[in-house]
């Protein structure tokens, strides 16, 4: 069973369900976890309700629409990303925690490509959704600004570089078509190897995207309409 389907399943309204309906509830939402993070979002409910094994009239009693189930999805998975964050700045050694941060959003996103689409593209999105991905910047700046203050980080790294550096890792595994999906774990060496702070680094002459258009890029703030 999956982190997000542990426990109780109650309905999208609130009221109890039924032995049989809360089984079925389950199915599909394990059925949607493996679908989407196979092939993404672009699946459709038929899709998954093949997969789960109901009828896709279960599928839409439960879940009138893909972002109905998108959410019911992936909120708790958001969750356990702030908690990662969270983790990763109580680390005692601030490397360390940007580094443990790094490495288990990376394996999060390479290995489920629904979850890539919800919080770098921030495809089937809502409201509560937004207020989860919006809510890592912060995180974000916290362990950057630590392991630069320890001396162990480029002065030159900001909090917008690193979901780009994720993004391009998770698209590395999906590169390989399913051949080697943990090939991102030689990529991120890589990175961190260039991310740590040494006396002869050469400066980087390429500015970084800043927050404001990363944000825009990933559909967490709307661009500016251009003037008249």
């Amino acid at each position: 069973m999956t982190e997000s389907s542990r426990g109780s399943t109650p309905p999208d309204d609130g009221r109890p369900l039924r032995r049989d309906a809360a089984l079925n509830r389950e199915r599909i939402l394990i059925a949607a976890r493996e679908v989407f993070g196979r092939h993404g979002l672009g699946v459709t409910l038929d899709d998954v309700a093949r997969h789960a094994g109901v009828g896709v009239g279960t599928v839409y009693r439960r879940f009138p629409t893909k972002e109905a189930l998108v959410r019911a999805l992936f909120e708790h998975d958001l969750a356990i990303r702030q908690k990662s964050a969270e983790d990763a700045l109580a680390q005692p050694d601030p490397w360390q925690g940007l580094v443990d941060f790094l490495m288990r959003m990376t394996a999060d996103l390479a290995e489920n490509r629904g979850l890539h689409e919800v919080i770098m593209l921030g495809s089937h999105s809502s409201a509560p959704l937004e207020t989860a991905r919006g809510g890592m910047l912060p995180f974000l700046e916290g362990l950057i600004r630590r392991a630069q203050e320890s001396g162990q980080l480029r002065e030159e790294v900001t909090p917008s570089d690193i979901p780009v550096m994720v993004h391009m890792l998770s698209q590395a595994s999906q590169f390989t078509q399913g051949r080697r999906p943990d090939i991102w774990r030689r990529y991120i060496e890589i990175l961190l190897n260039g991310l740590r702070q040494r006396p002869d680094n050469p400066p980087l002459t390429t500015p970084s995207l800043g927050n404001e258009l990363v944000e825009q890029v990933m559909g967490l703030v709307r661009p500016a309409p251009e003037p008249e």
